[in-house]
């Protein structure tokens, strides 16, 4: 996933969640998602949380292509 298909999914997503790009990044480089998930889906948040509560769901979104993609985007790589 190149630079450009990044700032998409962080795009759409910050429209998904009714943030900014700013607060996504700024979210993502910090690992808090609290200010993120307040204002978005209930049935989303849920499935969100489902998620990083499961050690091993959460390894395998991590180690996704498009998360390392947005990692070392974000990392400045």
């Amino acid at each position: 996933m190149n630079e450009n298909n990044v700032n998409k999914l962080i795009s759409k997503l910050s429209k998904q969640l009714g943030v900014t790009e700013e607060q996504i990044k700024d979210s993502a480089q910090s690992g808090n998602i609290n200010e993120l998930l307040k204002n978005g889906d209930a049935s989303r948040n849920r499935k969100i949380e489902e998620i990083l509560n499961d050690p091993e769901k959460t390894r395998q979104v991590m180690n996704s292509p498009q998360a390392q993609a947005i990692l070392k985007l974000l990392n400045g790589e």
